[in-house]
């Protein structure tokens, strides 16, 4: 009995160590380092945004149109605050309507770098 249980002392304090894991990976977008262009950029928007109705141009139930780069940018450089706030913050609710999944982390954060960076092409 005195052998089992000092085995199991032994087990357990072999076991035990205060060794610290890897610190998780980070998700979030370096914008010094990302590459970002206004079509890539575009695509996300025309994916999540235009052709789900919602920021078409014609006919859009929105003031917002996203018909065109060149109208993402204009509206963009109009309403960047609220853009910001509603599509890449921390609180963003965009898209919002019909149950589509919300904005990854990574695809805000790219956003965001890009409109950051003066939405270069």
């Amino acid at each position: 009995m005195k052998q089992l249980l000092t085995g199991l002392v032994f087990i357990f304090c072999i076991g035990c160590t205060s060794e610290k894991g890897p610190a998780p990976a980070s998700n979030q977008v370096d914008c010094n380092t990302a590459v970002i262009t206004s079509a890539r950029m575009y695509a996300i928007i025309q994916e999540n945004c235009t052709n789900r109705a919602c920021h078409p141009g014609s006919g859009s139930p929105v003031v917002a149109d996203f018909s065109t780069l060149a109208r993402l940018k204009t509206y963009v450089n109009g309403n960047e605050a609220m853009f910001r706030l509603r599509v890449t913050g921390p609180n963003a609710d965009m898209p919002q309507v019909m149950a589509y999944p919300a904005l990854s982390r990574a695809t805000r954060d790219s956003i965001a770098c890009w409109i950051g960076k003066g939405m270069p092409d």
